[in-house]
């Protein structure tokens, strides 16, 4: 007897320590990415970036590398190495060359590399950091955008702690420049050229046909709510000249050139701006100024791709349900068609050659890891071109799977459930309600086991919960009226969409009600912190960047224009209206333990948000810890803070609602 108490006890630590071998939030940490595609002007080979977590005693960050492969994805050859970050390759006009940006001198400069071999020379050496970039068609020159930098006086007051300011009256611009690689000056250098000196911010741009002009994209600052109030712009390289060609209080941006050279396409919100509203494509005619929208996509709501070779079309991708979808737009305004109708994966990072002829793409589902597809832009046809995670593949993931039910006053939702890995039917299981950000985010069908965000969902599946993941109103993906159906309504109908689909698993017999717990960050933060405030269902919650009031949020921000479009009034209109979605008035309902995380440096949700809340809920005694994390902006993006995240939710679910460990 006892001998095999010995080999009972022997077992279970075996089964303890052995837990979470393949899914584990350092695992998930360790899973590559791929960051972009770019498939070459003739379809013959691929550049691709590699995105891994580096983290040593004195260092932790993403690195990207560059790679390049032929189409069919043979002969990979790493062609950036080091330490530090390569990243956003693009091709030469006539393929024989590629720039792509480093880090690798201390700011992000530009650099170009043969591709028939050689050294890669480093063609800019800024003091601030360059941004987007793109070739002339002819390939003799780039034009690129850098941020103002500080004049000696400024570094000069700053190591004397003179550096006071008064606020947003010395704005650090992004400016437009161009750089000729057949023009030198007397020291050797490439010669280059600021373009835009006007007080605005540049967004996005592109060359003309014929190289002699920009078209650009600009807000009055870098600041995020004044670039969704964008507007268009025509510059002459050679004179300066600026013209207006999109100046509407609609948000116009990402203008492209036809390949003739004779329009322009854009991406256009509604007018006035409509932060939860439809958007399209428009179309500029660059000789007598009339414009025209294009066929409405299903959720209005996306990004342009580019043109097609002919000119007659222009691709749009955008989420669709809890998949994405791109469509070719005919530029006559008259048709729509959707170009990889039927594919069960999730595509994303889409980018077309300069030809127009080829795509690049990642492709991904919830069992299956991000790898870069190519595809003609004819038919939909993908032909896989990496398999940088080929490690993985014999790992079994959960079952994921697509769950409707009815919502408030009967509106159809859906959702994703991940079941624990090895789930056996009708076994209930503790469970978690994961509520995304936005609130015009959407689930959809990535990885499970993907290293994004501070929910390992991979993780908790391997640990037994089984998560519910829900598209309710308010989510992109289901068409513009859906997307606007939560106006001045947060914690409203969407709250009721949320709780309905809990019930919804719990009778599908999967959830085991005693043992259920909440988690979202940002929006998701949002109505985590109002659900525990308005039901005592959830034994454990944790929630990440949360607004908890409203009013407070509005007047802290950096998209200041935002709560005001969903609530259709300014704090000071109505404070009544701000105050009643603001979960912090509901804190004194709070019983549920609560765990804390926000980044000491968000803009976009300000840490106080967090504060408060801690507070409120320690001075009530109410179990409640603040994971506060440094640097961090809205989202965890260095690995050991990301780390440190998924691992804190893993633990603090555990503590409540885990299972217990053994046989």
């Amino acid at each position: 007897m006892k001998k095999l108490l010995t080999i009972l006890v022997s077992l279970i630590l075996v089964y303890n320590t052995t837990a979470q071998t393949n899914w584990s939030p350092e695992q998930c940490l360790k899973i590559k990415n791929i960051s972009s595609a770019r498939i070459s002007p003739d379809a013959g080979k691929v550049l691709y970036t590699v995105r891994e977590a580096v983290m040593t005693d004195d260092r932790s960050e993403y690195v990207n590398q560059v790679w390049l492969c032929n189409a069919d994805g043979s002969n990979a050859v790493q062609l950036t190495k080091g330490d530090k970050n390569s990243s956003n390759p693009k091709w030469s006009p006539d393929g024989k060359w590629i720039a792509f940006t480093s880090s690798r001198d201390g700011k992000n400069n530009l650099y170009v590399l043969p591709v028939a071999g050689g050294e890669a020379e480093k063609i800019t050496d800024v003091k601030s950091g360059v941004g987007d970039y793109d070739w002339r068609h002819d390939g003799n020159a780039i034009a690129f955008v850098m941020a103002d930098y500080a004049e000696s006086k400024e570094e000069k007051d700053k190591k004397a702690k003179n550096d006071w300011y008064f606020m947003d009256e010395e704005i650090k611009q992004n400016r437009l420049y161009v750089l000729w690689l057949d023009k030198k000056d007397t020291a050797g250098k490439y010669v280059q050229k600021k373009i835009t000196t006007e007080n605005y911010n540049v967004n996005g741009f592109d060359w003309s046909t014929d190289g002699k002009q920009i078209a650009f994209s600009h807000g009055k600052s870098p600041e995020v709510n004044d670039n969704v109030y964008s507007n268009i712009s025509l510059i002459d390289i050679e004179t300066g000249a600026v013209k207006p060609i999109a100046n509407t209080n609609a948000g116009e941006t990402n203008p492209q050139f036809s390949p003739d050279g004779k329009h322009i396409v854009y991406y256009c919100t509604a007018d006035p701006v409509d932060w939860s509203g439809p958007r399209h494509a428009r179309i500029y005619s660059v000789a007598d100024g009339k414009t025209w929208r294009l066929k409405a996509t299903p959720d209005e709501n996306g990004g342009i791709i580019g043109w097609t070779p002919d000119g007659k079309n222009v691709l749009w991708t955008e989420a669709n349900r809890t998949l994405s979808s791109v469509y070719v737009l005919s530029t006559d305004g008259k048709s729509i068609t959707e170009w990889n109708k039927g594919s069960k994966d999730l595509i994303g990072g889409v980018t077309l050659n300069s030809t127009g002829t080829h795509l690049a793409f990642v492709l991904q589902n919830s069992s299956q890891l991000p790898e870069a597809y190519i595809s003609s832009v004819s038919n939909f046809s993908p032909v896989k071109v990496t398999n940088i995670n080929a490690s993985y593949a014999g790992k079994p993931l959960p079952k994921t799977e697509v769950v409707k039910w009815k919502g408030a006053d009967g509106k159809e939702i859906e959702g994703l459930l991940t079941y624990p890995l090895n789930y056996k039917p009708g076994q209930k299981v503790p469970f978690i309600l994961n509520v995304h950000g936005g609130p015009a985010g959407v689930f959809a069908q990535a990885c499970v086991a993907g290293n994004q965000g501070s929910y390992p969902i991979a993780s908790f599946a391997e640990a037994g919960y089984a998560v519910l993941r829900p598209n309710p109103r308010g989510s992109s993906g289901y068409g513009a009226e859906f997307r606007m159906a939560n106006r001045a309504d947060w914690g409203g109908k969407d709250y009721q969409d949320l709780m309905a689909g809990v019930d919804h698993v719990i009778k599908m017999g999967v959830a085991d009600e005693t043992k259920m717990g909440v988690m979202g960050w940002s929006y998701g933060g949002f109505m985590s912190s109002w659900i525990v405030g308005h039901t005592d269902r959830f034994k454990v919650a944790s929630i990440g960047a949360p607004v908890v009031d409203l009013s407070h949020q509005n007047l802290t921000d950096d998209i200041e224009g935002f709560l005001p479009s969903y609530f259709k009034a300014n704090p000071w209109d109505d404070w009544s209206k701000y105050d009643a979605h603001s979960p912090l008035r509901f804190v004194q309902n709070v019983k549920t333990p609560v765990m804390l995380q926000h980044g000491e440096a968000d803009a976009r949700v300000p840490f106080s948000n967090a504060v408060m809340f801690y507070n409120a809920l320690k001075r009530r005694n109410v179990p409640v810890r603040l994971l506060a994390l440094p640097r961090q902006p809205h989202g965890p993006q260095e690995p050991r803070m990301v780390l440190k995240t998924m691992q804190t939710n893993v633990e603090w679910f555990d503590k409540y609602i885990g299972e217990k460990k053994g046989f």
